[in-house]
């Protein structure tokens, strides 16, 4: 009888530990109350990330009991046992490590040739080869009006090809609610996986303010930064009464590595539209600009991409009436892996956008592996489009 009831214990705890379990975390600001969003949640066992959204609302499925990393770049990274979490909505306090203000420091190279180091010490840096699945989320509206939203789970695989990246793309599941005009909306931006990973990789987005024929347009300053003492911020800002399309810069690195962990760029809104053409195609035609980037770094062998936001409004000119379009996207690494897959040639997505591939839905991926969850005001967006499609 005792080893019938053994046997049974031994049972009930294995089918326990079986169990997924779903976890939802809200992260606050111990000092403020206020939720925190970017905040990367790393499961450590299977390297898998999810982002903090703007309520600072994280959703996890885990599959058996976990140690799970979270860090932020303005408070105190930290180890937590999901084990420990058994509330409905578990809620995290971050601690803020700021205690005195940011001070100049002073360099004997120009702040931009030190960039121009840590840009390419952070290229020979990366995990390549490396496999990143990838969830990519975006919004599209035209005049103030939703009109397109696609989403989907992307592999990238990231080789090496000489001096420069390669990447293989396969789409696990993507979806794509709207209808594209392709007469009005074919100069709608928007990610173009074709070279996504080559830019981010190659801090394609750094180029501009890398060229010494700017060094008299531009302030370029380095701060300690409160929040990390491992880290530097490197400010790039026009200089004052410069004219011309340009954008300021943040970017946050680690001084004692010497990469780069954290870019954030975007323009004044004053100086888009006193520089913008609406009359012509490109960068001119941009009224508003932003884009984010965060990279993990684990010891000395992990180093990836792990999330990027970009804001994006535009104007253009069709049949002498002005369009505005706006398109807001994101993108999740929620699974590093350096284990590279083998797969059929005919099988790499060449296209540049998921907007022209049918739907493919196995999952409710959005829900289950996105890494990113959906706020009311994106639900409402998708509910929008959902609602004209059934009609």
């Amino acid at each position: 009888m005792k080893r019938i009831f053994f046997l049974f214990l031994v049972i009930l705890c294995l089918n326990s530990f079986s169990q997924e379990k779903e976890l939802t975390i809200l992260f606050k600001d111990i000092e403020t109350q206020l939720p925190v969003d970017e905040v990367t949640l790393t499961v450590l066992r299977t390297k898998e990330s999810f982002v903090s959204n703007i309520d600072g609302v994280v959703k996890v499925l885990l599959k058996r009991p976990s140690y799970l990393e979270v860090s932020h770049s303005s408070y105190k990274k930290f180890i937590v046992k999901s084990i420990t979490l058994n509330e409905e909505e578990n809620v995290i306090y971050l601690e803020n490590t700021v205690n005195k203000l940011p001070e100049i420091i002073l360099t004997k190279d120009h702040p931009q040739n030190i960039l121009k180091g840590l840009v390419e010490n952070s290229r020979n840096k990366l995990s390549v080869p490396s496999n990143l699945r990838v969830y990519i989320r975006e919004f599209f509206k035209k005049n103030n009006k939703n009109i397109l939203y696609n989403d989907g789970l992307v592999n990238f695989q990231i080789l090496k090809d000489k001096s420069s990246i390669k990447t293989d793309i396969l789409v696990e599941q993507n979806r794509v609610l709207g209808i594209l005009n392709e007469k009005t909306d074919k100069d709608i931006y928007g990610y173009n996986l074709n070279n996504l990973m080559e830019n981010y990789y190659k801090f394609k987005y750094l180029e501009e303010i890398l060229d010494s024929k700017v060094k008299d347009k531009y302030d370029f300053q380095i701060k300690s930064y409160p929040e990390n003492e491992d880290y530097y911020q490197l400010l790039v800002k026009p200089l004052e009464g410069e004219e011309g399309y340009l954008f300021n810069y943040t970017i946050l690195y680690d001084h004692n590595k010497r990469i780069i962990v954290e870019i954030d760029n975007f323009i004044d809104s004053e100086r888009a539209e006193r520089n913008s053409d609406y009359s012509i195609s490109g960068k001119k035609n941009v009224y508003k600009s932003a884009f984010k980037m965060s990279y993990r770094v684990k010891g000395n062998e992990e180093y990836y991409l792990v999330y990027a936001k970009e804001e994006i409004g535009f104007i253009a000119k069709q049949d002498k009436e002005l369009i505005k379009t706006e398109v807001r996207n994101y993108f999740v690494t929620n699974k590093f892996t350096k284990r590279l897959f083998t797969y059929n040639i005919k099988d790499i997505f060449k296209e540049k956008t998921l907007l022209n591939r049918s739907n493919t839905i196995l999952t409710d991926f959005w829900n289950i592996d996105s890494g990113l969850v959906l706020t009311q005001e994106e639900q409402d967006f998708i509910d929008s489009l959902t609602e004209v499609v059934e009609e």
